[in-house]
């Protein structure tokens, strides 16, 4: 994919992608996340695996700045989650969600896709090219017309996955990607993972419970339980 025309700030392999100390969370009382630290360099991949309940997707949210830290630090692409250079710079986080999410108005995927481009300092011709562009690398682009509600998850994962990178993203974040996913999907998704980290130095972090995921090679793998790293 062509770069796009706004601002990137260029980090090497040995820069931090993220970068999470002492890392709290507390919600309605409960300590969700427990002094939590955490470095993933660029271009990585790595799968945080644990049991539901043990703040994988709490921590996916932290790292989005979806909700507050009770403590720590979380510093996202060499910016600071919360402060202005984070909220110029967070499209180039994607983030994919768990396919559990339901949508039954009438949408269809070509539509889904588009919403990566909605912020994008760009013009319409430059847009199409876009979500053209990452249908085709998704695999995807049959999807175009299909009305989302009536694919299968590995279809709707695909479209979600083609949505991040019409952003032209630095950082993917996945929470639970093959939960619902068939083993050939899962296959696929995980080998589309795999090349757009090989081939574009995308650093990819996935959360998962999914014991084949885990079997995945050149996978970094973190054990995540009761809100503390194993």
């Amino acid at each position: 994919m062509r770069p796009l025309i706004y601002s990137v700030v260029h980090m090497s392999a040995a820069d931090n992608c993220l970068l999470v100390e002492n890392l709290n969370v507390t919600r309605d009382g409960t300590r969700i996340l427990r002094g939590l630290s955490l470095r993933v360099a660029c271009a990585e991949r790595l799968i945080i695996a644990g049991p539901n309940g043990a703040g994988k997707t709490t921590l996916l949210k932290a790292l989005l700045g979806l909700i507050p830290k009770t403590a720590g630090r979380v510093r996202v692409l060499g910016a600071e989650v919360g402060s202005r250079e984070w909220l110029r710079g967070r499209r180039r986080v994607g983030y994919v969600n768990q396919e559990s999410v339901q949508v039954d108005f009438p949408i269809s995927g070509r539509e889904v896709v588009e919403i990566g481009t909605c912020s994008l300092p760009l013009g319409r011709a430059e847009k199409v090219r876009l979500i053209e562009e990452a249908m085709r690398t998704a695999g995807c682009a049959h999807l175009e017309s299909k009305m989302y509600a009536r694919l299968s998850g590995g279809e709707k994962q695909k479209l979600s996955l083609a949505r991040c990178l019409c952003q032209d993203p630095q950082l993917l974040l996945l929470d639970e990607p093959t939960s619902s996913l068939d083993p050939q999907s899962r296959a696929e998704l995980m080998g589309l993972l795999r090349s757009l980290n090989e081939t574009r130095g995308l650093t990819v972090l996935m959360v998962s419970h999914d014991s084949q995921a885990l079997t995945e090679s050149g996978w970094r793998i973190e054990r995540l339980e009761a809100g503390v790293f194993a």
